[in-house]
């Protein structure tokens, strides 16, 4: 199992998805980051929209700092480079979709 960026259509089916992690590595990493600097939207079953963006990146930021003292350096290089792929993704996938939402799960 993974976890990803899923944003849904309007039938309701993922139209858009991205993966972040495998569910360990999430749950061994990301997780512990996003607790200890208590990232409000950026983490599983959250969500955001379009307005949000800057926020969302930002957190990202966050996460790839304490990453750099927290993890190993094999793991902060795999963390880095998904974040990097997610500044990028994350703002493309609102483009023509200005009302959608983006979910982690």
């Amino acid at each position: 199992m993974s976890i990803s960026l899923n944003r849904e259509g309007k039938d309701g089916l993922i139209e858009w998805s991205i993966s972040i992690a495998s569910t360990k590595f999430f749950n061994q990493y990301w997780n512990v980051a996003i607790q200890e600097l208590s990232i409000k939207l950026f983490q599983e079953n959250g969500y955001f929209g379009k307005s949000q963006i800057g926020e969302v990146l930002q957190e990202l930021k966050e996460i790839k700092s304490w990453a750099k003292n927290h993890v190993t350096e094999e793991n902060y290089t795999i963390m880095e480079h998904k974040i990097d792929e997610l500044e990028k993704a994350i703002p493309e996938a609102f483009v023509g979709h200005d009302d959608a939402y983006i979910y982690v799960y």
